[in-house]
């Protein structure tokens, strides 16, 4: 899988930006990856794993368990859908190109924008790109839940 869609959760230090989610990722979790727009995946204890979805909120279930999800990474109609491989393509055709350490977002969040506007996509560093998504979309889930924490 090419990190131009997936990011293994080895190349980068999840933990800060699953703490800056605490009404959406409640729970132990062990980071997976996330995707170039932010989309963080994890597993859960049980064994299966949930994706954190930065563009419109709130914890999806994303694979019964870590094979099936190795399984879907390499299905284009999913990557197509949970990997925005579409905006991957677009910010390729734009110039852009993300630095070790960002995401593809917008410079306006989808979720005050009402709608993705593709022509402000840009590169954004993966703690800013999370801190303005957990502001427009965290505050819109369980407000009494306890924080996460990543096993290690």
């Amino acid at each position: 899988m090419s990190t131009d869609l997936f990011i293994d959760a080895t190349h980068f230090d999840m933990e800060p930006l699953v703490d800056m989610w605490p009404k959406s990722i409640v729970g132990k979790v062990t980071p997976v990856g996330a995707s170039t727009f932010g989309h963080l995946f994890f597993k859960r204890p049980e064994g299966h794993v949930e994706q954190l979805d930065v563009l419109e909120g709130g914890v999806h279930h994303a694979a019964g368990h870590l094979e099936e999800f190795g399984l879907l990474l390499n299905s284009r109609p999913w990557r197509d859908t949970n990997l925005l491989s579409h905006g991957v393509g677009l910010a390729r055709s734009k110039g852009l190109t993300r630095a070790k350490g960002q995401f593809f977002g917008f410079a306006h969040h989808p979720g005050q924008a009402g709608r993705i506007d593709w022509t402000s996509l840009t590169c954004l560093d993966a703690k800013e790109w999370h801190a303005i998504c957990a502001r427009a979309l965290d505050k819109l889930h369980g407000k009494f839940r306890a924080r996460a924490r990543t096993a290690r």
